[in-house]
Parts: C-alpha cells; structure tokens; sequence
C-alpha cells in the first residue's frame, strides 16, 4: 500500500513550499502528475508539450518517464540517476534544489516542469 501527499504549506517565507504531510492513500492507485516540457525535449517525447507521470516523489516520476521515453530521461539525469546541471526541475513553482532535489514529494495535481539552462552570449 502506497501513501499519497498532501501539501502543508510553509510556516514561515524562508521554507521551501515544498514540506509534505504523508497521508495514507487506503490502496488507491497513486494518481498522475503532468510534466510540463520544453520546446528542444519535445522531440523525445512524441512531440508533446506534456506528459503524464506516476510516483510519489520526483525520482519515481522520473522513472516512470524513463519506462515510455528513455531518450527524454537520458537529457534530464546523468548516468549515474542524478540530475544533470544545466537542468532545473520545477515542482509547482518551486526548484526542487530548494527541497529534497529528486526525493522531492509529489501530490494529487502538481505540475513538474523541465527547464534547461540557457547560456552564451
């Protein structure tokens, strides 16, 4: 039996919006999040500007990504399953640096974005 996450919002300004309250999901399936991707990843993703993923935290979402478009998970995560540098991750509007990186959890709702770095001159 999977658990399922709630939000509980921050305390104070300086916590990351990012602090989950776990909840017991009473077996149910662990509903979906929609990631939203760039126009340069597309590509690896059948063309589409988002995507459906499972897990309960980031890594597992991830994963799930990997399963169907494992092209598109090469761009995000290095080989060795941490995230590449020129990539930020977006849970809702928060950098998941500011909070548990790919331990990150995920609820009913919330929107993963990809944004890569953009550099040059």
């Amino acid at each position: 039996m999977l658990p399922s996450h709630r939000r509980s919002w921050p305390e104070s300004p300086a916590e990351p919006a990012c602090t989950w309250m776990m909840m017991e999901n009473n077996g149910k399936a662990i509903p979906p999040i929609r990631i939203e991707l760039p126009a340069a990843l597309r590509v690896l993703a059948e063309n589409r500007a988002t995507i459906e993923a499972r897990g309960e935290t980031v890594a597992q979402a991830l994963d799930d990504v990997g399963q169907r478009h494992p092209l598109l998970l090469r761009r995000i995560l290095t080989r060795g399953g941490q995230l590449r540098p020129h990539v930020n991750l977006f849970v809702n509007e928060t950098d998941i640096r500011h909070c548990q990186g790919l331990d990150t959890a995920l609820g009913q709702g919330d929107v993963l974005v990809v944004v890569p770095s953009v550099a040059g001159g």
